[in-house]
């Protein structure tokens, strides 16, 4: 999984409590427009927090505080192999067999070598257990479909363990190779993305708890944004002004189309794709998928193709696409779609801050997002 894509289970990270001097901290929630502040009585709206820190400026002509914001406790590091919880699950489930870590950005993912194998992973500190298992369901019910997904397996007689404050789970290991990195398997990635689409409406419901999602709203976007400039410093300040002069444009337009919305996976690429001995294609982390425009995820697999906006034959992969999607792309969808691909690498620009990026990554990321946008009539036409 991309390093990138903690969004999906990230609170807005505008509303990150900063570092205090007390022990007590406040504790933000996105959709309560507030905070719960022990040190206050409790309850707390945004709005009067604002007016408290405006009189509290007016009264001294200084800022409470001028250190970066804090990064938030339950942002943890990925799970090791070396945390003696973490250590001894693997012993338990392993029982003398071999182990090796095939990788995540984010989950701690172990093939166990017993027979068959089997694939650990231990979750980020963040994810919910419900979020988990409803994964899992949806997993067992694409069983039913034409597209391949790992099937879970319980773990010691359960579907989930609780481990070093993280959620761990079992499910089989597909064996495959990677797809080749050529034209031939860009366009696949495409249509496999369509049958994908159309497996997950066909089996969505009962669909799973919605995973936190930090940038579903321009509103949320611009809150990723002041965290970035309040983190990064002064030195920010030029390219986190394209930011906003950027979003300002996008959120104009956006508001002049409507998209469908559908079950989507979230992070389709040749990464989270696996070829299998008869041709056919596997598909890995479903951690993202959820009900949102299915343009997001034409546009985060278009990006993940030509991640610098120089995308030479559009029109051949979207034609992939609508070969196999439930239904074609529409005229607002096609309006749409240089914003949408700007938004990508506009959204990993905002939220540097928060992934441990410098300015120079915030720059690289915008370079992609004006260039996306720039070739708006190119890419609508």
């Amino acid at each position: 999984m991309s390093a990138r894509r903690a969004r999906e289970v990230m609170p807005p990270v505008g509303h990150l409590a900063s570092a205090t001097s007390s022990n007590v901290r406040p504790v933000a929630y996105w959709h309560m427009r507030g905070t719960i502040d022990p040190r206050r009585g409790g309850w707390v709206r945004r709005r009067t927090l604002r007016r408290v820190r405006a009189r509290a400026i007016t009264m001294t002509g200084i800022e409470a505080s001028t250190s970066p914001p804090a990064l938030p406790r339950w942002f943890g590091p990925r799970a090791s192999p070396d945390d003696p919880a973490v250590s001894a699950l693997i012993d338990r489930v392993a029982r003398g067999a071999g182990w090796a870590d095939i990788g995540g950005g984010f989950n701690l993912n172990l093939r166990i070598d017993a027979e068959p194998p089997v694939v650990l992973r231990v979750h980020r500190p963040w994810v919910r257990r419900g979020r988990v298992a409803g994964l899992r369901r949806l997993r067992e019910r694409l069983q039913r479909t034409q597209v391949r997904v790992a099937r879970p397996i319980p773990i010691s007689g359960c579907d989930l363990l609780r481990v070093a404050d993280r959620w761990a789970e079992l499910e089989e290991f597909i064996d495959h190779v990677q797809p080749r990195t050529d034209e031939d398997s860009c366009a696949r990635v495409f249509e496999e993305l369509g049958r994908v689409h159309t497996a997950l409406k066909a089996v969505w419901e009962p669909s799973p708890p919605e995973p936190l999602d930090d940038h579903r709203t321009f509103g949320q976007l611009r809150y990723s944004v002041g965290f970035t400039r309040r983190r990064l410093g002064p030195r920010s300040e030029p390219v986190v002004h394209r930011m906003r002069q950027l979003t300002g444009e996008l959120s104009k337009l956006r508001k002049e189309v409507e998209l469908p919305c559908t079950p989507i996976h979230g992070d389709y690429k040749l990464g989270n794709a696996g070829e299998l001995p008869d041709g056919s294609w596997a598909t890995f982390d479903l951690d993202f998928a959820r009900v949102r425009e299915r343009l997001y995820d034409i546009a985060a697999s278009l990006h993940q193709v030509a991640p610098s906006g120089e995308l030479l034959e559009p029109r051949r992969l979207l034609d992939a696409y609508e070969s196999s999607a439930p239904e074609p792309l529409t005229r607002d969808e096609y309006r749409w779609l240089p914003g949408a691909l700007a938004l990508v690498p506009l959204h990993w620009a905002a939220t540097a801050g928060l992934t441990g990026d410098g300015i120079r990554e915030a720059e690289s990321a915008m370079i992609a997002a004006e260039a996306w946008w720039s070739r708006g009539a190119e890419l609508w036409s």
